[in-house]
């Protein structure tokens, strides 16, 4: 199934209680196959879509993907803190398309009541890799164990700070047949003390896979539509937004991507 132009759908826009409705489509993923998607080595590919065209997209994958429930409901709230260097080591090195380059956060799962410190190292271009530990639900506050874990998985050991909060909702689709996890994020807002920003007109969807293909159907169903991987991560485009006056001219591309209300789904960037 093709995608078609945001404007020929834009009417179709799931409001908050519609999002589940579009999911409640798709089958519940079973128990093992989430076991086997969790995928915390992988490939990601990330994309920015108006919420008319994300709800176009999940409508054409009803055939080939499941649904990976979120608690009681199908669309879960997250709520992270992003911690970084006083330095902003990890933006930087993301801002100068470093080959290995980290994020670490507290993420909170409201809806299991689960809170992981998480470190995400991109490798390579391909290649993700997760590493996590569990804490008590609802505590951010980084102990000198924690600090240990940080500096073990990013080879940084002066400590790092919080810096950002992200809060967003997602709903996740398993590859029924192929090595993937969909992951599209809608309602997106960035905290930092007093400021805040909001993203009503923007979905993040994010495939991630082991190993990439350009060629399964949520792929296809993208490139078909002519929508093109955007480098720009939460975590970065918290800190440009929040911090105008630190560095990001490499990133202003990417950050265009954000306006994507006023962007065709089939303009190049």
């Amino acid at each position: 199934m093709r995608l078609v132009g945001t404007r020929a759908f834009a009417a179709q826009t799931p409001s908050n209680g519609d999002w589940e409705e579009l999911v409640a489509r798709f089958q519940e993923a079973p128990l093992e196959l989430a076991i086997q998607r969790e995928l915390r080595c992988r490939a990601d590919s990330k994309f920015i879509l108006p919420p008319s065209a994300a709800a176009e997209l999940i409508r054409a994958l009803t055939g080939d993907y499941v649904a990976l429930a979120a608690g009681a409901g199908l669309v879960a709230s997250y709520r992270t803190l992003y911690f970084d260097t006083p330095e902003l080591d990890f933006f930087h090195a993301h801002r100068r398309s470093r080959r290995v380059r980290h994020k670490v956060r507290v993420r909170h799962y409201p809806d299991r009541r689960i809170t992981l410190l998480e470190v995400k190292t991109r490798k390579s271009e391909l290649q993700t890799i997760k590493e996590w530990r569990i804490r008590e639900y609802g505590d951010h506050e980084l102990s000198a164990d924690d600090q240990a874990f940080v500096a073990a998985h990013t080879g940084i050991d002066r400590g790092v700070r919080p810096q950002v909060w992200t809060d967003f909702r997602r709903l996740t689709l398993l590859g029924a047949h192929t090595n993937e996890r969909i992951t599209v994020d809608v309602d997106v807002a960035f905290t930092m003390g007093m400021r805040s920003r909001r993203l009503d007109d923007v979905a993040v969807v994010e495939v991630k896979q082991w190993p990439f293909s350009r060629n399964t159907p949520v792929m296809a169903s993208l490139r078909g539509a002519g929508w093109r991987p955007c480098g720009i991560s939460k975590y970065c485009a918290a800190v440009t937004l929040m911090r105008p006056e630190v560095r990001h001219n490499r990133l202003l591309p990417d950050l265009r991507a954000l306006d994507v209300s006023r962007r065709a789904p089939w303009a190049k960037r």
